[in-house]
């Protein structure tokens, strides 16, 4: 666009662009980071989680080496540690507003035509209709033993959205987050000492880490 073109109703100049270029950091690292808390935090809470998560990592990766991007499609214990995260928090508790095209009745309830359609993912992810008795506050990883995708016809689990108007950084998102995970669970022992205090001790040695950072 030029802007010195008086017929031009719309104008991106250099304030438009960067807003839009804070936005785009602000979604990928925002996102991420709490998903990468709240994921933890339930693992912290759960011991049975972090001993099972520990021995996939021992025995996919081992103690020789560092948890590298190309060894997660082998963790799958990892995959549905992350996805039982995501299901009982997301990010954010809906998602992208979406507008109806058409009129339609859905379960008994008509939509009109150009409504805005907010979709519930965190009243989702809690349903036992759609879970379990104690979907709300049992963090359960094995419930996705038989695969779950994001992405698909079932839209049981959808943290990121489904079809055109999903979120365009997921696989990025879920690589950060699954490897940030088990980076920290494969490196250190995290316990809960007199129920409130926390501890955490290196299981690898710390010239693996001086060695990663001198890397990057």
């Amino acid at each position: 666009m030029n802007p010195h073109d008086k017929d031009e109703t719309y104008i991106i100049k250099r304030k438009n662009i960067k807003a839009i270029l804070l936005d785009m950091i602000a979604a990928s690292f925002e996102t991420s980071a709490v998903a990468i808390v709240w994921t933890f935090s339930e693992i912290l809470r759960h011991p049975r989680v972090m001993v099972a998560l520990q021995h996939e990592l021992e025995t996919v990766v081992g103690r020789n080496r560092l948890v590298e991007e190309s060894d997660l499609s082998k963790l799958t214990y990892l995959d549905m540690v992350v996805k039982e995260g995501l299901r009982l928090h997301p990010v954010a508790p809906f998602l992208v507003p979406h507008e109806s095209i058409e009129d339609i009745v859905i379960n008994g309830y008509f939509i009109r035509k150009k409504s805005r359609i907010l979709v519930n993912i965190w009243s989702m992810g809690r349903d036992r209709n759609i879970w379990s008795e104690n979907a709300e506050e049992y963090f359960f990883p094995e419930r996705f033993i038989n695969g779950y995708f994001f992405r698909g016809h079932d839209c049981r689990l959808i943290p990121f959205g489904s079809g055109r108007r999903g979120c365009p950084g997921m696989h990025l998102a879920l690589i950060n987050v699954s490897l940030i995970l088990a980076q920290l669970i494969h490196y250190f022992w995290y316990f809960i000492a007199n129920g409130y205090s926390f501890v955490c001790k290196a299981k690898l040695p710390f010239t693996w880490f001086s060695n990663l950072n001198n890397s990057r």
